[in-house]
């Protein structure tokens, strides 16, 4: 029995190679704390699905087992309500002459997974071409989505984000984002040109085809290094869930010889995204036992880029909200830091109103000062909490 509930053991729970943590190994009093991490790290279904294939699920206790079928029960329910939508705005997309490239859990949904149910999603990803992103935005916009979150400064939006979110509310709300570029755009750090990833498309495949016709993905190649480098460097591996890392590795045993391993080394390094593809790559190695092959591996620690310390520096707790905009403060050029900062200290009344849920604006003047007095209680935390840093003796 696993002496705590962590990562690794979901990691030995939701594998289909042989595993050192089995269903029967868990005590009753396990089970809760297992559910939560699932549910949290986005595994839930696919637990359901393993334990279910091995014969372990009917010895499971029965609040465990039901809870178990709902997450996958659950899932399922809402991916087909995703991919019912994806399939109209792939189809409205055609007939205007707008290609799609369908991205992250709805791709690997229809792609790696043998069951559309095993792949929780928190929103729809496309990608379109730049030169098409508003009137795809319109399009959606005629399909009910809107743009429900205000900004916290005008124009913040289009400096700092490479996409358009919308969402459509109603039973089962979906958020669909639109993406003019991946990972990052304009003011961030490690932003790159989008061209490469154009150039690394093909038509969907597989069982899905003649449902959603005429849908793009990226190659395995681009799957990979989009995969990894949109965990590290634009959230950061603290905050990456286990199901991303499952991702990359069900990517790469699934993809055999088409994975390219020289290209995808190569273009890591244009893009100086290797310190995001080595941290990735390790990670999912470390819980799943992945087979990158030993050469790849050895090349990739040899290749160094400009972003190592901000990947290292994402791979931990930031511990106070103000170290957690730090991170995204390191990400990006001097112009966008000031244009953050004034932002988080000064956001616009409309953002204030939807932030705090006020129903008028005469109550703004209370609340500016109490949205920096929580940035000040923040501030203080933040202080105490890199002195406990500085007093940890390193090893």
């Amino acid at each position: 029995m696993p002496s705590r509930i962590d990562n690794h053991t979901l990691s030995q729970l939701i594998s289909d190679h042989p595993r050192a943590v089995d269903g029967a190994s868990l005590s009753p009093s396990d089970w809760p704390l297992l559910l939560q991490a699932a549910h949290q790290e986005g595994v839930g279904p696919l637990l359901y699905w393993r334990l279910s294939k091995s014969g372990e699920l009917v010895s499971l206790p029965t609040e465990a087992r039901n809870s178990l079928r709902g997450m996958y029960a659950r899932t399922w329910a809402q991916n087909q309500k995703i991919f019912e939508e994806l399939s109209v705005i792939t189809r409205l997309f055609h007939e205007k002459g707008i290609p799609v490239v369908v991205l992250k859990g709805a791709c690997f949904a229809l792609t790696i997974y043998p069951d559309i149910g095993l792949r929780p999603m928190g929103d729809l990803d496309v990608l379109v071409p730049a030169s098409k992103l508003a009137e795809a935005v319109e399009i959606a916009e005629s399909l009910g989505y809107a743009d429900t979150i205000p900004e916290a400064s005008p124009g913040l939006h289009d400096l700092l984000s490479h996409h358009a979110c919308l969402q459509k509310s109603g039973s089962g709300s979906i958020t669909l984002e639109i993406h003019n570029s991946l990972v990052a755009d304009k003011t961030f750090a490690y932003a790159v040109p989008v061209d490469w990833f154009w150039e690394q498309t093909e038509p969907l495949n597989g069982s899905s085809k003649n449902r959603f016709e005429n849908l793009l993905v990226l190659t395995p190649t681009a799957q990979l290094l989009y995969a990894a480098s949109h965990a590290m460097l634009q959230h950061g591996g603290d905050k990456a869930p286990l199901r991303w890392y499952y991702d990359l590795d069900q990517l790469i045993r699934s993809s055999g010889s088409r994975l390219d391993w020289d290209l995808l080394l190569e273009q890591a390094q244009k893009f100086a995204w290797s310190s995001a593809l080595k941290a990735a790559l390790a990670q999912t190695q470390d819980y799943f036992g992945t087979p990158v092959p030993d050469t790849v591996r050895i090349r990739l620690s040899r290749q160094t880029d400009h972003h190592e310390s901000l990947v290292k520096k994402k791979q931990s707790q930031p511990g106070t909200k103000i170290l957690l905009e730090n991170q995204t403060l390191a990400s990006l050029n001097w112009h966008g830091r000031a244009r953050l900062v004034l932002a988080l200290l000064f956001p616009s009344p409309a953002y204030m109103r939807w932030r705090y849920r006020l129903k008028s604006s005469w109550s703004l003047p209370v609340y500016y000062p109490f949205r920096w007095w929580g940035i000040a209680r923040d501030a203080l935390a933040t202080v105490i909490e890199l002195l406990k840093r500085q007093s940890v003796p390193r090893t």
